[in-house]
């Protein structure tokens, strides 16, 4: 298996049937997992610690070791210079992040660079115009390698927080697949999963329009306003909203009032990197209001959501893929 076919797969740049082709690769020799897994290690990493120079000698090592033919060198020397160009740019926050290398957004022909939050955990970074962006579980933002003071663009997909510089003269842009978002100095929350049938942006400071991705206008919001956009039909709704529940989940806090248990489920699932199944449909649609705390397990989450309902949950444990989590009703 080629090196960059290996990096493909892991930044999630291969078709299903390239990335089918990967994973057989994968499980038909315990030697190939032990070099996919010492692959993927060094590209999620924590920024804690970790230099340019360090991130440099990790790659040559493991180039080193995987493939020492001269024409994949090129390939790999290429990856590695979008490594130093993105630790030049962008400054790593607090917590673990995996750092992709993409020839291209997806969404125009830039070359960028991918930060990613993978499930279960939250993180966050800082751009060199002092902006900051916190990633909810499983979100990407692609930032473009000539992103600058001057030059303010990115795209994600996922739940962000952000915190934007101001700048009167030189804006920034958030675009996701359906929406664009153009921010002067601004405190906002967009959630935007590719898994979930609405958008939403939630204003907390200062004054954000909306766009949608063919230029039509949407909305201009100001501060404790949100906008719902339905991604099958284009409806929208501008509504007024308590902003806490966008905000609290930096801290690890879920924050939910009169939500759907699907709909719960659904960040649960991100949060502990499980799959939740209802053995029931009826018991998704109840509803609940409360707060949940990310450094709490999972099975006492579960426990008090089942004290205000006729609830019950079996939890299996896996060791080569997601926990699994079934909910099903205690009635007849």
């Amino acid at each position: 298996m080629e090196q960059d076919q290996i990096i493909k797969f892991i930044t999630g740049n291969l078709n299903e049937n390239e990335a089918k082709d990967v994973r057989t690769w994968i499980n038909a020799d315990g030697a190939h997992k032990h070099e996919f897994i010492r692959l993927k290690n060094i590209h999620a990493f924590s920024s804690e610690g970790k230099r340019q120079l360090q991130i440099e000698n990790d790659f040559l090592q493991l180039n080193n070791r995987i493939n020492k033919k001269p024409s994949n060198l090129s390939i790999f020397r290429k990856y590695l210079k979008y490594a130093a160009i993105l630790i030049g740019t962008l400054f790593i926050g607090f917590s673990a992040s995996e750092i992709r290398y993409l020839f291209s957004s997806g969404q125009t022909n830039e070359i960028c660079n991918e930060f990613y939050a993978p499930e279960g955990q939250i993180s966050e970074f800082k751009l060199i115009d002092g902006t900051r962006i916190w990633l909810n579980s499983g979100t990407r933002i692609k930032v473009p390698v000539n992103f600058n003071a001057k030059h303010r663009i990115l795209f994600m997909q996922g739940e962000a927080f952000f915190e934007v510089t101001k700048d009167l003269k030189y804006p920034f842009f958030v675009h996701t697949d359906e929406l664009s978002v153009k921010v002067m100095g601004t405190s906002f929350n967009i959630s935007s999963y590719h898994s979930e049938e609405n958008s939403e942006i939630t204003l907390i400071e200062g004054k954000v329009g909306i766009k949608e991705r063919n230029g039509q206008r949407l909305a201009m919001l100001v501060p404790g306003q949100q906008l719902v956009y339905e991604k099958s039909s284009g409806l929208k709704l501008k509504r007024e909203v308590d902003t806490s529940p966008y905000e609290a989940w930096r801290d690890g806090k879920m924050i939910f009032k009169d939500r759907t248990l699907e709909y719960i489920a659904e960040r649960l699932e991100r949060w502990y990197n499980v799959d939740i199944d209802f053995k029931d449909q009826k018991i998704s649609k109840l509803k609940f209001t409360g707060t949940i705390l990310k450094n709490k397990p999972l099975s006492q989450v579960l426990e008090v959501i089942t004290l205000s309902a006729p609830i019950q949950f079996s939890i299996k444990v896996n060791t080569d893929q997601k926990n699994q989590v079934l909910l099903y009703s205690l009635k007849n």
